[in-house]
């Protein structure tokens, strides 16, 4: 008796000793997504009593940094302890979307069992119809009359029947078609509740009886941002519009609803440590003699540099680059934002910005008999975009793809918006300039063309026609330049540019007359 008793003291003892629980619902508060990442933040609200309190928060993203955990609260309260665990036992909440696609499969079965039901009593209607088909009896004769009235309700009654079996297997195909979307997209949301769900554990002291509001944030890397732009132009007395927009996926377990959703330009993916410079060590490259059997001496190289091992490899992290090339900008949207857990991508545009434009077109008949209409958006890289994938319209209608790059491209990007059907060239030889001429051990060869453009709009139009002559890598072949018709020569490279206008139905020539001359005796393959 003196054990039981002692026991049931020690019990009591412990009980009073030991922290109580509360389950309390993290609620969404904001996410911070990054380029790779994202911050979550939740809120709640507890009531708590003086002592030892263990706050079990649920509603908790999956797989996140457990080093990450952040916490905080309005009141003075000691935080003891703050843990990650994961209940097995629990499953997470099903969302909006699961409940309301789980009506709608209830209702949809429903339906399709009163259809069925009204199916079977229409083929059980057809065998009874087909079962009370005999007129008369063995003994008893039928009189036409009667025969044909038979024959014409039985008619009409087997039609109605058979049209109306009809329209029932239609509706019931359309129901079970309907059913069979809706589970499997069921199945495919319902496969984040088999998971175990996350859970924070927050141990507070409380000197007093109080209530507290949390904020819970923590990091995770299932999700992500990335560009993405849409470029527009109505007609050439336009600006362009640039559409800023952001893809974004996430795969955190829980589903964004109705939440503020920030985007920032910070890669946690990138380290933050600042770079290290190390002794750079030069010297003489060391010469060594090396003899194989039978082999005469052989004269090799070797570096003279000694690097420590410690320094080979702070050598192999310098590989990686590690220096952000820009300062973090984050988008706060003005309105919020619901992104499902489906790590599909989700579109939210950002901003739209007007972007003082030129437009010229632009024509190389060497590989194109059609001029294409040129835009140069100019001081674009002013307005801190990340590189990304841009869609390209013109006069409402899709031209094609081109890829932005900051901080690669100059002031002023330049985008084809397409070939002009209106405005047409043309390369020819000029037969009576290009000849052959043979002189003692070289052979001149030239070359004339004649380069016809002309204009079929209706509008005036500025042209930038471009061709090229070759560039000689060897002293042997020489190009000589001889008319090219008051064009701009860029001898760096070859290029011949003409700056031409045309009223509307104008048509004008340019000539490029250049001759190569080398060694009779060699041929050039390329020429």
């Amino acid at each position: 008796m003196k054990h039981l008793a002692l026991l049931i003291l020690i019990f009591l003892s412990t009980q009073v000793n030991a922290s109580k629980e509360q389950f309390i619902k993290a609620n969404l508060k904001k996410v911070k997504v990054f380029l790779k990442g994202a911050e979550i933040t939740h809120s709640a609200q507890v009531k708590l009593e003086n002592g030892n309190t263990d706050i079990i928060f649920y509603g908790i993203a999956q797989n996140i940094n457990p080093n990450s955990i952040n916490i905080s609260v309005n009141r003075n309260l000691n935080i003891l302890s703050v843990e990650q665990k994961v209940d097995y036992l629990k499953s997470p909440e099903k969302n909006s979307r699961i409940k309301v696609l789980e009506d709608s499969l209830k209702i949809f079965k429903k339906y399709l069992s009163i259809k069925q039901n009204n199916l079977d009593v229409l083929n059980a209607e057809i065998e009874l119809l087909f079962a009370n088909k005999i007129i008369g009896g063995k003994d008893k004769g039928t009189s036409i009359n009667e025969l044909q009235k038979f024959s014409d309700y039985f008619r009409k009654k087997l039609t109605e029947l058979k049209y109306d079996i009809s329209d029932l297997s239609q509706e019931i195909k359309d129901l079970q078609n309907n059913i069979d979307r809706i589970t499997k997209q069921l199945n495919e949301l319902n496969a984040n509740l088999n998971k175990p769900v996350n859970e924070i554990v927050v141990t507070v002291n409380s000197k007093e009886k109080l209530e507290a509001n949390f904020t819970i944030s923590y990091l995770i890397d299932d999700a992500s941002w990335s560009p993405a732009y849409d470029i527009r132009v109505d007609n050439i007395n336009s600006p362009a519009n640039l559409k800023y927009k952001a893809i974004i996926k996430q795969n955190s377990g829980i589903d964004w609803e109705n939440v503020e959703v920030i985007l920032t330009t910070r890669n946690t993916a990138i380290s933050n440590n600042k770079p290290e410079l190390f002794p750079w060590f030069i010297d003489f490259e060391k010469q060594f003699l090396m003899k194989d059997a039978g082999v005469s001496a052989k004269r090799i190289f070797a570096p003279q540099t000694l690097i420590s091992e410690e320094s080979l490899e702070n050598a192999a992290i310098e590989n990686f680059d590690i220096i952000q090339t820009q300062l973090t900008t984050e988008f706060i949207p003005d309105i919020n934002y619901s992104i499902t857990s489906d790590n599909k991508p989700h579109v939210v545009e950002l901003k739209n910005i007007t972007i003082n434009t030129n437009y010229e077109y632009y024509a190389v008949p060497k590989l194109d008999n059609n001029a294409f209409l040129v835009a140069y958006l100019s001081k674009w890289n002013e307005y801190s975009l990340l590189p990304g994938e841009a869609n390209i319209y013109f006069e409402n209608s899709y031209v094609g793809k081109t890829y932005l790059n900051p901080y690669i491209s100059k002031d002023t990007m330049t985008i084809s918006l397409g070939r002009d059907q209106n405005i047409t060239l043309s390369k020819q030889v000029i037969k009576d300039f290009t000849e052959n001429k043979f002189l003692s051990n070289d052979i001149e060869r030239t070359f004339a063309y004649e380069i016809k453009i002309k204009n079929n709009k209706t509008i005036p139009v500025n042209l930038i026609v471009e061709d090229q002559i070759p560039i000689s890598k060897n002293e042997d072949i020489k190009v000589k330049l001889i008319d090219y018709d008051n064009g701009t020569y860029y001898e760096n490279d070859g290029r011949i540019r003409w700056a031409i206008s045309l009223k509307e139905s104008e048509s004008t020539t340019r000539k490029l007359i250049y001759s190569v001359r080398h060694p009779k005796d060699k041929i050039i393959s390329n020429l």
